[in-house]
C-alpha cells in the first residue's frame, strides 16, 4: 500500500512539473527587446500574453492555413500591420514564452502605424498621432474568418507548423487537444489579442492606467507625439 502511494504521489507530481513547464514557466525575452525604449514599445510583452493571445505557432501559421482571407500578398503586413524589415514579427505583437510560446498585443499594436512616404520610399512604422490608432478590424476579421474555415483543424494546422518548427510528443498533444480548440474559440472575439485592461483603455483612453509598466509606456508615447517631427 505504501508503495503505490508512493507512486501516486510520484506521478502527480511529474504531472504537476510537466504542467508548470508547459503551461506556466516564464521566461524572459530577448535582451535587444527592452535595450531601447522604442524596441520595448514596439515589441516588448506588457502582460497580455498571460490571459489573452494566441499560440505563437498557430498565430504563425494562420495566414499560410487561410491564405484567401488575407487580402494580399504578406501574411500580416497585407492585413495592415506595420512590420520592421528583418524582425521575425510586425509591429505591436509581443512574443513571450509562458509555458508554451505565446504572442500577445501591445500598445503598439493600436499606436503605431504605416508611414506614408513618397511613392519611392519604404514606408517605415511610426507612432500615430494624437487620435489616431492603426484599423485592426482586418485583422480582427481575418481571425475570425480563419477560425470559422474547414481548414482550421488540428491536422492541417499540426501539418502547417511541421514545416516551420518540430514539436516535442507533449507539445503536440497540448496542441492538438488543448491549444488549438481553444484558440477557435478565441479567434472569434473582437478582442482577442488584449487583456481586460487594454480592452478598457480603448473603450475609455482618457483613464490611466494601473499597471506601472503601461504607465511608463503611456509616458514614452507622450513624448513621441510632442517630439518634432
Amino acid at each position: 500500500m505504501k508503495r503505490l502511494l508512493a507512486v501516486a504521489v510520484l506521478v502527480v507530481l511529474a504531472l504537476g512539473i510537466w504542467a508548470w513547464y508547459h503551461l506556466r514557466r516564464e521566461v524572459p525575452q530577448p535582451a535587444w527587446i527592452s535595450a531601447t525604449p522604442r524596441d520595448d514599445f514596439f515589441y516588448g510583452a506588457i502582460g497580455t500574453e498571460r490571459t489573452a493571445g494566441l499560440p505563437f505557432w498557430v498565430w504563425l501559421v494562420l495566414p499560410r492555413l487561410c491564405p484567401d482571407h488575407v487580402p494580399g500578398p504578406g501574411g500580416y503586413a497585407a492585413l495592415g500591420r506595420p512590420w520592421e524589415q528583418g524582425r521575425e514579427m510586425p509591429v505591436g505583437f509581443a512574443k513571450k514564452t509562458v509555458g508554451y510560446v505565446r504572442v500577445g498585443a501591445n500598445c503598439a499594436l493600436c499606436h503605431v502605424v504605416w508611414s506614408r512616404p513618397g511613392a519611392d520610399e519604404v514606408p517605415l512604422p511610426v507612432v500615430a498621432a494624437r487620435g489616431q490608432a492603426a484599423d485592426l478590424q482586418p485583422l480582427q476579421a481575418f481571425f475570425s474568418r480563419c477560425a470559422q474555415d474547414p481548414r482550421y483543424n488540428a491536422d492541417d494546422i499540426l501539418s502547417e507548423i511541421n514545416m516551420a518548427t518540430k514539436l516535442s510528443i507533449g507539445e503536440r498533444l497540448l496542441y492538438r487537444y488543448v491549444l488549438i480548440p481553444r484558440t477557435r474559440r478565441a479567434l472569434v472575439e473582437p478582442s482577442v489579442l488584449l487583456d481586460a485592461e487594454l480592452q478598457a483603455h480603448r473603450q475609455r483612453p482618457e483613464v490611466s492606467f494601473g499597471s506601472e509598466r503601461l504607465k511608463g509606456l503611456a509616458a514614452w508615447l507622450q513624448e513621441q507625439r510632442r517630439a518634432p517631427r
